[in-house]
């Protein structure tokens, strides 16, 4: 045994569970309250941060601690008080900011109390479905999603897209499969109010929250049909999928029906996690997201319809290969709009 990678080792692994348990904390921030106070107020000693945000002070004294120790927010010794500098609040605590990760403070513990559900899948074979998540999951994915969704999608993604812009003010049938909650059809929809925009999601609590959400937008829909389900006619001059393919049970039969949907000079922008098809090549600290949230939720939903269980990581090499399959002629990255956790491909029938 080398004694000294028993201490590299135990060091990488202290420092595992501290970033577990830093994630409880800055979930119970998040629904406390205690976050968006920091993110008005900035600073504070624990006592008055507590008076302020209405909080117990011994809750708030060990939450501020913890969060210190782990680098999140400031302590200064000689005056005790406690500091979310103002780019670290861009995550927690500005729900506007394209940086915000509270909808991870959702998604992973209810991700996470599935683990038991997945141990046994991985025993047995099978996965854990969409629906035993639970509705916090949901609300997570639209968290997580929205910011840059609300920031980029009509600004930066369907811009680089050649001529898409102008198709879409004077008027053209878009649909978004896996629209989730709906913030991306309804922006899509207010922002070119000549266009037609349809979504689509299997999940029946995603759709019902998307069209509360759109009673008064009148040239936007949702419906509950699966990605091999949607309309082939009277077809589609603009497709998207924002983080769906992978997930699907059937992603060939997903992308053969999108292909199908497409009416001839139509385009498919299609948005997937940022990662090679090779493994040697995902071995950082991102990867290591990527492996962990598909094995907890991504493949195992998959699984659990007995599909393919593609995962996070199927990386462009792979995409590029199931698009061809799919009968797509063009498939193209847009590093234009690329980033360090999503790659978008434009392709075309």
């Amino acid at each position: 045994m080398d004694r000294d990678r028993i201490e590299a080792f135990l060091e990488k692994f202290t420092s595992i569970l501290s970033g577990t348990t830093t994630l409880g904390l800055l979930a119970v921030a998040d629904r406390s309250g205690l976050s968006a106070y920091l993110g008005e107020h900035e600073s504070g000693t624990a006592s008055e941060i507590a008076e302020g945000a209405r909080l117990d002070t011994r809750y708030v004294t060990e939450l501020l601690s913890g969060l210190a120790a782990a680098g999140v927010v400031e302590y200064e010794p000689s005056t005790s008080v406690f500091t979310l500098p103002p780019e670290h609040a861009l995550f927690l605590a500005d729900d506007a900011s394209p940086y915000f990760m509270g909808g991870w403070l959702d998604m992973l513990p209810s991700i996470m109390s599935q683990i038991e559900g997945v141990a046994g899948a991985t025993v047995h074979g099978g996965g854990v479905g969409f629906e035993e998540f639970g509705r916090t999951v949901i609300r997570g994915i639209d968290r997580g999603n929205a910011p840059s969704q609300n920031t980029f999608l009509t600004s930066r993604w369907l811009p680089a897209i050649s001529g898409m812009a102008d198709r879409l003010e004077h008027g053209i049938r878009v649909a978004d499969v896996g629209s989730g909650s709906g913030t991306a059809a309804i922006l899509m929809a207010k922002a070119y109010p000549n266009s037609e925009v349809v979504g689509y999601d299997v999940s029946g609590d995603s759709v019902s929250v998307a069209r509360s959400r759109s009673e008064d937008i009148p040239n936007v829909e949702f419906h509950g049909y699966t990605a091999e389900e949607i309309p082939t006619e009277p077809g589609f001059d603009l497709i998207t999928t924002f983080d769906v393919i992978h997930d699907l049970a059937d992603p060939m039969a997903g992308l053969t029906r999108i292909k199908e949907a497409l009416r001839p000079d139509g385009s498919y922008l299609m948005m997937e996690p940022n990662a090679s098809s090779h493994l040697e090549n995902n071995l950082t600290d991102r990867g290591a997201l990527l492996y962990g949230i598909s094995t907890l939720f991504c493949m195992t939903q998959s699984l659990a319809s007995n599909g393919a269980g593609l995962g996070t990581a199927w990386g462009e090499e792979t995409a590029k290969d199931y698009a061809t399959d799919a009968g797509f002629t063009t498939f193209e990255r847009l590093d234009e709009i690329s980033n360090r956790f999503s790659a978008f491909y434009l392709l075309q029938p």
